[in-house]
């Protein structure tokens, strides 16, 4: 069974400048959209891939860091957006930045039509394994393994008229936290569960996931397109098979921008990423 997450991440290397930069092209059809626009979280899921196929194009077999770069995963994402693209091929420009043992950094510029549209720096390092020191109590405790039958699927919903991810993805939305299906108002919180459709989840598709909520402002009856600013992704572990569980939150709803805060669990109930994007209020307030 193919898979459109597989699919959109599949990278072809279209120059090298040398040693250290090379340019990636990665094609984004329309299914990864919100909207007419490129999906923000699908576009920073071929980021952090780019990074990946990157770093191990540019370390040549028998270096000294081949081993430490081979154990590496994208860390942390941190994305500027500069323009929304469109879906289409984008050309991912690569260039490494520092190179270590413990830790690597790359920058991604990720370029249509000759523009830089996103530009973004990728933090390589091995990710977290074992029991953590401390974990805290979250809001997604309360939120079951899988799907609860009154959960809001994505495929045959409104949602789905602007969020076009329902070919790649199986997304329901918890409805105790998405009230504006009631025609009501509630606090800046959605719940969900995720999973990518034909594969089970890896550490790209949970960078994704860090931008999958609908904008919790619509929660205060604030309406339309939030647009993305900043977009900052940790990720902390391979997950494991199963569904993914996410929370997007915001403390400060204000009167031009808001906050976003995503956490992602796994089947296990151990975190697996977490992101934060500033985004402005949707103009049709």
């Amino acid at each position: 069974m193919t898979s459109k997450i597989t699919e959109v991440q599949e990278l072809t290397e279209v120059d090298r400048s040398g040693p250290d930069s090379l340019t990636l092209r990665a094609h984004i059809d329309a299914t990864f959209t919100i909207g007419p626009k490129v999906h923000g979280g699908t576009l920073q899921m071929v980021v952090a891939k780019a990074a990946r196929t990157a770093l191990s194009a540019l370390t040549p077999d028998g270096d000294r860091l081949a081993e430490s770069a081979a154990a590496m995963i994208p860390v942390a994402i941190s994305s500027d957006y500069l323009t929304a693209p469109d879906a289409a091929d984008i050309d991912l420009v690569v260039g490494v930045r520092k190179r270590g043992r413990t830790v690597t950094v790359l920058s991604v510029d990720a370029v249509q039509l000759g523009r830089t549209v996103v530009s973004s720096s990728v933090t390589m390092a091995r990710p977290d394994s074992g029991r953590p020191h401390h974990s805290g109590p979250t809001v997604l405790d309360t939120l079951p393994v899988e799907p609860s039958p009154t959960g809001i699927p994505l495929d045959g919903s409104p949602i789905a008229e602007v969020n076009h991810l329902g070919p790649a993805i199986d997304l329901v939305l918890d409805s105790e936290t998405f009230p504006v299906v009631r025609g009501e108002t509630g606090e800046p919180l959605v719940r969900g569960w995720i999973r990518p459709k034909g594969v089970e989840p890896d550490e790209y598709f949970t960078v994704l996931v860090g931008d999958i909520s609908p904008p919790v402002v619509m929660n205060l009856a604030l309406f339309g397109w939030a647009p993305t600013v900043q977009l900052t992704t940790y990720v902390r572990r391979h997950p494991a098979p199963g569904w993914l569980r996410f929370a997007a939150t915001s403390s400060e709803v204000g009167p031009g921008m808001f906050e976003e805060d995503h956490l992602v669990v796994d089947s296990t109930g151990t975190v697996v990423a977490q992101s934060r994007q500033l985004a402005l209020i949707p103009s049709g307030r």
